[in-house]
């Protein structure tokens, strides 16, 4: 009996082990591209030196190809890019050294002042410490870190690996955006989220992919705004629950700009209130009245779905709906139902939608849903 129990332990340590190669295994598959952030680094080091960043050496920086479709998706025109360059010049050259250090006398008291200069100076005040950071991508337990992260936020059918996806790495700006087979995360946004725990930032966008978003189709245009709203706080909101609980509870302890509290939260329970009087206004005009998705976007502060996105997905979770908002993660009009029976038992009592709204999605639903 002995022997047998040992057997079997010994056959459950070899398939664990098993199992975890194979995790490490396809984690190295992944592709984690940092070609445009070494090209940045190689960029400003003649700066470093006196010599000025001239347009043909920038302009090709921009047409890498990571660089370029985020530039595309962020909407920069030539204006903002070439204030880029002059910043990045500004923070590099020595000759404007003493021009710097009184602007970062400023900058240290409000960083939105020269917004544009402190997003290049963070590059450069913690340069060794970020290419540190980037020898630690390179590593299969990052990518592992990924999926561990974004999983317990999918149902079990969509806990897949998609090591088609390309994971690239820039050296400006600070945000991050996913689609189309890649991820595109700037460093230092990575960098500050990465120390609240490794893989937090490509885990949530990591999310977005592996979740497969419901995309609509012969959308009437009354319905393409309310549509957009609503797929939009699902999708975020969701992907949030990955990272947000860890960035909200240090926001004292990040960087300006990497402080996501305000961004998540600010007002998130009066725009709850707004979108149900658009929605209430739609019912009553049998859709003759309604609101566009530009004016979503204005209403929602062009955060993406973020706010309220986070805000009605932790209303959900902390009222132990977490396993019913798996099940239909797909499903945005569930994800208004679901909030309204977590804010009903809520102990802070945020906002319900009405019943003439969840009507009028509801017939939305049969209308869109699953056609």
């Amino acid at each position: 009996m002995l022997i047998t129990q040992r057997i079997r332990l010994s056959i459950r340590q070899t398939i664990a082990a098993f199992l975890f190669l194979n995790l490490i295994s396809n984690a190295n598959a992944q592709t984690i591209d940092t070609a445009p952030l070494d090209a940045y680094w190689k960029m400003i080091e003649p700066l470093k030196h006196g010599d000025s960043l001239s347009m043909t050496t920038w302009y090709n920086f921009l047409r890498i190809e990571a660089n370029r479709t985020y530039i595309e998706n962020q909407g920069f025109d030539s204006a903002y890019l070439e204030r880029v360059r002059k910043n990045i010049q500004f923070v590099y050259m020595p000759r404007y050294d003493s021009l710097l250090q009184a602007r970062l006398l400023v900058i240290k008291k409000d960083p939105s002042i020269y917004w544009n200069t402190y997003k290049v100076y963070v590059y450069k005040a913690n340069e060794d410490a970020l290419k540190q950071y980037e020898k630690q991508l390179q590593q299969p337990g990052y990518v592992t870190a990924l999926y561990q992260n974004a999983w317990p936020w999918l149902p079990g059918h969509l806990q897949q690996k998609d090591t088609a996806v390309v994971i690239h790495f820039l050296g400006i700006e600070n945000d991050a955006i996913a689609g189309n087979g890649l991820i595109i995360a700037t460093l230092w946004t990575a960098y500050n989220q990465d120390k609240l725990k490794m893989g937090i930032l490509g885990g949530h966008e990591m999310h977005h992919i592996l979740r497969k978003g419901v995309s609509f189709s012969n959308v009437a245009a009354c319905d393409k705004g309310l549509l957009y709203v609503l797929s939009s706080i699902l999708n975020e909101g969701t992907a949030d629950m990955v990272d947000k609980p860890f960035d909200i509870a240090a926001d004292d302890q990040l960087p300006y700009g990497s402080q996501l509290k305000d961004f998540e939260l600010f007002q998130a329970d009066s725009i709850v209130k707004q979108v149900d009087t658009t929605i209430i206004k739609m019912a009553q005009s049998g859709g003759e009245t309604f609101t566009t998705e530009k004016q979503y976007r204005n209403l929602i502060r062009w955060t993406s779905g973020h706010c309220p996105g986070y805000y009605m997905a932790d209303i959900i979770v902390r009222n132990g709906y977490k396993k019913q908002l798996l099940e239909n993660i797909q499903n945005p009009f569930y994800f208004v139902y679901l909030y309204n029976k977590a804010a009903k038992k809520d102990k802070q009592k945020p906002p319900v939608l009405s019943p003439v709204s969840i009507d009028y999605i509801k017939a939305l639903e049969k209308k869109y849903w699953g056609k």
